[in-house]
């Protein structure tokens, strides 16, 4: 089965971009990966934890068929080998990016919204867009991925790149209202 490439939120879709740099294939069997994923967690009850499920789930990935390929559990620990898998060369390929000013492409659908100086909203509308980000945005994304910030941090970094680069590219800093990433359908970073 082919990794899909797109997300519904900024840390994986930034986490499943770097997977078109990996010079390795990852573990594709559900216990090959819970073995990876349980090398960086040290401890079953502290990988359920973080997966959100039961260490009993956990060792039913031990026995072939148990869980059903389309299981939630099966979708976590892709995210979670995909987010953990060859961090250096991760590092490398955004490293050349940053240096010789390589593009960040971002192809989106979610609804944005904006809220204006004085307060008042425009409705969130449902958007489809493809754009370049701009330079600072490219480094503060990467940057922020690497300290491991929130989903809400990498939003808001997200929300002011889009209004930069689409909205108000030709209008001065001060008269720009403020553009809010409200929800997000599917999000696919290229570069």
């Amino acid at each position: 089965m082919p990794l899909r490439l797109s997300a519904d939120t900024v840390g994986e879709a930034l986490d499943r971009a770097d997977s078109r740099h990996w010079t390795r294939t990852p573990p594709r069997s559900p216990h090959a990966r819970l073995a990876y994923v349980l090398k960086h967690h040290h401890d079953t009850a502290a990988l359920a934890r973080h997966l959100h499920t039961t260490t009993h789930d956990l060792d039913a990935l031990h026995i072939p068929r148990q869980t059903p390929q389309d299981h939630p559990l099966h979708q976590a620990l892709e995210r979670e080998v995909i987010r953990l898998w060859q961090p250096r060369v991760r590092r490398r390929a955004h490293n050349a990016i940053l240096a010789h000013d390589g593009q960040m492409m971002l192809s989106f659908r979610a609804w944005l919204g904006f809220t204006a100086a004085a307060g008042s909203s425009d409705d969130p509308r449902l958007r489809f867009l493809t754009l370049s980000l701009t330079a600072p945005y490219r480094e503060r994304l990467f940057t922020a991925q690497h300290n491991r910030a929130s989903e809400a941090d990498l939003r808001a970094i997200l929300s002011e790149a889009l209004g930069v680069c689409y909205f108000y590219r030709d209008r001065p800093a001060h008269t720009r209202e403020k553009a809010v990433l409200e929800r997000i359908d599917f999000l696919e970073f290229y570069y």
